[in-house]
């Protein structure tokens, strides 16, 4: 099973080919992306507007001691890609040699695109959470707990983008890649969130015309 691949994300004249280091891959990706943004989502029966001020900036919720339980749904990093800047490099890892060879360099513009849903597909109110992050990430690989449904062979057309609208986005952000269908992950080497947050209030009704309407946004400060 082809577990070794690893990605690599940085623009194309920074990707290294032949044979590679793991110091080198770990450069290359310094040089893609550095920001990302962390969203988290709640469920919030009888959420109100004027309540979005007095939320935490940090993004949790205390449970509520009346009323229903506000449960967290969705817990997510999404580095911004921009793919319009960027290439990704594939690499195989070589065990006996402990290097990493060259495999494949493209824009990534050129990648499969996919669409998806970030958000909740079922009815309801719901709060979102977002925090801007400076991030510095590691190469990236396929989830530990998917490896296995790895394609053998490396196939160009396995890598994707995925696509998704968030919140009242009027255009698709891409929101992370997938290699075989199976989700690649990009450790964080370090991370530095802003000193700000936004909370919003969102209904999703999924018989209306639009079936995600926002209904309030705050935007929420760190004390330090």
């Amino acid at each position: 099973m082809n577990h070794s691949l690893v990605f690599v994300i940085a623009p194309s004249a920074c990707l290294p080919q032949g044979e590679a280091s793991w110091d080198d891959l770990q450069t290359a990706q310094r040089q893609g992306p550095s920001g990302a943004f962390a969203l988290r989502l709640f469920t919030a029966a009888g959420a109100a507007a004027d309540e979005l001020a007095q939320l935490p900036w940090e993004g949790s919720l205390a449970p509520q001691s009346s009323g229903p339980p506000r449960r967290l749904i969705c817990d997510a990093v999404v580095p911004q890609f921009d793919p319009r800047s960027n290439a990704i490099g594939v690499y195989q890892h070589n065990a006996e040699a402990g290097s990493y060879r060259f495999v494949d360099r493209f824009p990534l513009t050129e990648a499969s695109n996919e669409t998806c849903w970030f958000y909740p597909t079922h009815d309801g109110s719901f709060l979102s959470w977002e925090r801007a992050l400076s991030v510095g990430l590691e190469p990236g690989v396929v989830a530990a707990e998917a490896q296995a449904q790895s394609p053998t062979d490396y196939d160009r057309g396995q890598l994707k983008l995925l696509w998704s609208l968030l919140a009242d986005d009027l255009s698709l952000t891409c929101v992370g890649l997938t290699y075989g269908g199976q989700r690649i992950e990009w450790a964080r080497a370090h991370s530095h969130p802003e000193p700000m947050a936004t909370w919003s209030l969102f209904t999703v009704d999924t018989q209306a015309d639009v079936a995600l309407t926002v209904e309030a946004s705050q935007t929420v400060f760190h004390n330090a």
